[in-house]
């Protein structure tokens, strides 16, 4: 038998401050459901948007995002989330590799952490997993290292 990986204790909820990089989303109406909830499938597109951030951040005006897929994203949902709000996500790299990168997301709404997620992300070209290009991968990974959060709490 394997011991299971880890998890943070619910007393361990990051703060927006663990993430270098923030980006606001608006909640639209059409995110709820009849009770006014947000619907759990609108979360990761708020991570996704913090990961896409990162990536224009850290590239400005490349293509870099469009190569790499979402191999697994695992969401932890912690508070409800209603319309109307502004959620903001934090993201911060935890790992680097040479095919994927993981990254770490926080969503707050002011100082509540309503969610967490982590998602591994590896390099595809043509429906396949592969190493990125020599020029392209030495960039981004140089990008990506630079930005690893080495003192961030897991989540």
């Amino acid at each position: 038998m394997t011991d299971a990986p880890s998890r943070p204790a619910r007393d361990q909820t990051p703060c927006l401050a663990d993430f270098p990089h923030h980006v606001a989303n608006m909640v639209r109406f059409s995110d709820t459901d009849r009770l006014g909830h947000v619907n759990n499938t609108i979360l990761p597109q708020f991570i996704e948007v913090g990961r896409v951030s990162l990536i224009e951040t850290l590239q400005p005006g490349s293509d870099a995002i469009q190569y790499w897929v979402v191999a697994r994203l695992e969401v932890n949902y912690l508070k409800e989330l209603h319309f109307p709000a502004i959620v903001v996500t934090g993201t911060r790299t935890v790992q680097v590799g040479r095919t994927s990168w993981t990254v770490d997301s926080g969503l707050f709404v002011g100082d509540t952490c309503i969610a967490t997620a982590r998602s591994t992300l590896v390099h595809a070209r043509n429906g396949k997993s592969c190493l990125p290009d020599a020029d392209f991968s030495a960039a981004l990974r140089e990008d990506l290292a630079a930005a690893v959060d080495t003192a961030g709490a897991a989540v």
